[in-house]
């Protein structure tokens, strides 16, 4: 059975009056075990031979007092499982704590005094309280951050936050290394290569249930526009489904009642409407959803025409709003690649015709993301890299081709790595550009920008056919 250790590390706004000293099973703030190192000063502590659960731990996240589990690896480290269901590794070293949280990530990096409620919780269970400075700084912050008002929409955009932070990197690298098992890398630089995935190119690809992002833990959204079509009949539809909470269209960004349903709400640029996914990752479930949206809007009618888009939002919690670095290097592989994009968002069944510019601003004279406006092609949203690119479509293999070129292009800008730096070329390439070249050349082109950025945004050879297959049913678009 664990060891209980009762109101340690309260949260100085909820859960209390600030840190106390852990208490209850295992004695009165002693140390765990006989031996070992001492942890800022307190009794000796060894690796414990049961979990310890930390009582009334307060998560500002949830907004609750939560038990937390923990489990010491090591004289000063700790394996913390928090109330969100994830597991963090945490360090109480006297004047080094470290955590793998986003919160302590964030905030340690502007206060080195501060210890998130992990850490905290590791301290009490070690019969520990955290130094005054390191306590004072903590409530101090957390305290400011509880004044600042939120809405319903934004705890549970927290929630998710914490769901996927902390875990990103191991998602990466078992990704990295299931690809590497069931498929060799194939490099579209290489001749031969490039012609074989062309040839996978001339027929669209399979639509795919499950691994088809570059990292299991990263989340998408999508809102889907259409002209025409029986609205009533779609909502009913759609109702009848389980996919939106009421049997009727509601208005623009009329809000939702379930953030894990769909929304079907009006949209005065298109004469049939747009329907919102909930926050999905990548599970047999989103994409059958997908799947069966697009089926209902076509059944009744309605119908993708160039007036139409098809957003695509890629959650940014843990690959990129850590670091302004990742933001740039998204901007940079954007800029480089201006072009192409506007290309591959015209593909599929939208026949090489993009939509225009008046809602898809160009970002070639954008110097960061944190400039960009509600309608440029790429924008960073809450929480969230908003790609505006995509024509309109209720194909859902197009979608699917869509979602992964979006997921690749923040997944790539995820990754410090210097060889990922060193294949983003140095240049701005803007809309227009290749079909003024070639108006001017009159040569047929190498597809050596499509070639160059396969390899930089897709490890798998599938991801690279499918985004080919747009490049290959589309055509370089003019300026505007």
């Amino acid at each position: 059975m664990p060891k209980r250790r009762s109101g340690a590390a309260a949260y100085a706004g909820g859960g209390g009056g600030g840190m106390a000293a852990a208490s209850g099973a295992g004695g009165s703030g002693a140390g765990i075990g006989g031996g070992g190192a001492s942890v800022s000063g307190g009794a000796p502590l060894e690796v414990a031979p049961e979990p310890i659960v930390v009582n009334n731990v307060y998560s500002r996240t949830r907004r609750r007092s939560e038990d937390v589990l923990v489990n010491f690896t090591g004289p000063a480290a700790a394996v913390v499982h928090s109330g969100s269901g994830h597991t963090y590794n945490v360090g109480i070293e006297p004047g080094h704590y470290s955590c793998e949280c986003p919160d302590f990530t964030i905030r340690h990096h502007r206060n080195p005094n501060y210890a998130c409620r992990h850490v905290r919780a590791a301290l009490s269970a070690a019969g520990q309280t955290a130094p005054g400075a390191v306590a004072a700084a903590s409530a101090a912050t957390e305290a400011a951050a509880a004044h600042v008002p939120r809405r319903a929409e934004d705890a549970a955009a927290a929630e998710r936050q914490d769901s996927v932070a902390g875990v990103w990197a191991e998602g990466t690298a078992s990704y990295a290394a299931a690809a590497g098992q069931i498929e060799p890398e194939v490099m579209a630089a290489d001749d031969a290569a490039f012609a074989e995935l062309w040839q996978q190119a001339q027929n669209p690809p399979e639509y795919l249930y499950s691994d088809v992002l570059p990292n299991p833990n990263m989340t998408f959204g999508l809102e889907i526009e259409f002209d025409g079509g029986d609205r009533q009949a779609i909502a009913r539809d759609l109702y009848e489904e389980g996919l939106i909470a009421e049997p009727r269209q509601s208005g623009y960004h009329g809000g939702r009642s379930n953030p894990n349903l769909w929304a079907f709400e009006t949209d005065a640029s298109v004469s049939g409407g747009e329907i919102v996914s909930p926050v999905f990752r990548d599970t047999p479930t989103a994409w059958q959803q997908i799947e069966k949206v697009c089926e209902i809007v076509r059944r009744h009618g309605g119908r993708a025409t160039t007036r139409c888009g098809g957003h695509v939002h890629i959650g940014t919690v843990s690959p990129l709003d850590s670091q302004n670095s990742r933001w740039d290097r998204l901007l940079r592989l954007v800029k480089a690649n201006e072009d192409l994009l506007y290309r591959l968002a015209a593909g599929g069944e939208s026949g090489g015709t993009h939509r225009g510019t008046d809602y898809v601003r160009p970002v070639a004279n954008v110097q960061s993301l944190d400039n960009t406006s509600h309608y440029h092609g790429v924008n960073k949203r809450r929480e969230t890299a908003e790609f505006r690119y995509f024509n309109g479509t209720l194909d859902p293999r197009q979608i699917q081709t869509n979602v992964r070129i979006a997921a690749g292009l923040v997944d790539t800008a995820s990754k410090d790595d210097p060889a990922v730096d060193s294949r983003i070329p140095d240049r701005v390439l803007a809309r227009g550009t290749q079909a003024r070249r070639q108006a001017i050349n009159g040569t047929p082109e190498d597809h050596g920008v499509v070639r160059n950025f396969l390899d930089t945004v897709f490890t798998r050879a599938r991801d690279k056919a499918a985004a080919l297959w747009l490049y290959a049913t589309s055509r370089w678009q003019p300026a505007s």
